[in-house]
């Protein structure tokens, strides 16, 4: 779907700026030196081109989604939380993105194993916790609500 590809462009993104940002020589020597010759000049400039990248991709999330910008990286936040989970539990996702039909197939398997469950059930998870932050003490201090 639309909102998936966007995930999956979200969380590339993110890796990348924290990639560009690296001061670990192997960090950045894996990545910088197949977009500076793709066309950025001056390696300095990608943390900016990606985070460019990263707000595109959140703004065109809150359009296909219908959810607000707290909301969106809300559920970004419950698919890292799901990734970091399974880490290292996971069976039957190729690790060898070699060839386009691996990709493709990651991408499925990504969606279905990820994406889809958080998104089926995003309605309900994200109204649970807006009204767990509305009615959090520090919350209504702060807003000056009153009970």
């Amino acid at each position: 779907s639309p909102a998936s590809v966007r995930i999956i462009r979200v969380l590339l993104d993110v890796s990348f700026i924290w990639s560009s940002c690296s001061k670990h020589p192997v960090t950045r020597s894996q990545v910088l030196p197949s977009l500076v010759n793709g066309g950025l000049d001056d390696p300095r400039a990608l943390p900016n081109f990606f985070y460019q990248h990263l707000e595109r991709d959140v703004r065109d999330l809150t359009q296909l989604t219908g959810k607000n910008f707290e909301e969106v990286v809300f559920f970004l936040h419950l698919i890292v939380k799901s990734l970091m989970e399974t880490a290292g539990k996971e069976r039957g996702i190729p690790t060898e993105l070699t060839q386009r039909e691996l990709r493709e197939l990651w991408e499925r398997e990504f969606d279905k194993r990820f994406i889809q469950p958080i998104l089926s059930s995003l309605h309900t998870d994200v109204q649970r916790q807006m009204e767990r932050i509305a009615n959090n003490p520090i919350h209504k201090i702060v807003y000056e609500r009153e009970e």
